[in-house]
């Protein structure tokens, strides 16, 4: 990852706190955007989903449908790239 831009994507979203516990929900296992939102009872569905999104241009959650759910795979192969 050797992209200015690449890694300015990165930096930006690992800049808010939201995005940053949503990147540590995803560390053990995969959610789906249903019980991402529910860990954040303060913000709506909407905001969450924005924050997901930002999260996915930087590389960092990968998103797979199944069905009608929305599952979230944490990559941290981006992190991983900067810290090499």
């Amino acid at each position: 990852m050797s992209n200015p831009a690449e890694i300015d994507a990165v930096f930006k979203a690992l800049g808010h706190h939201v995005r940053r516990r949503i990147l540590d929900d995803l560390r053990d296992q995969p959610l789906t955007t249903g019980t991402l939102c529910a860990h954040f009872p303060d913000l709506d569905r909407c905001t969450v989903m924005q924050h997901l999104g930002v999260l996915e241009e930087a590389g960092l959650v990968i998103a797979e449908r199944r069905g009608r759910e929305r599952w979230n795979h944490l990559n941290s192969l981006p992190i991983h790239d900067i810290h090499e």
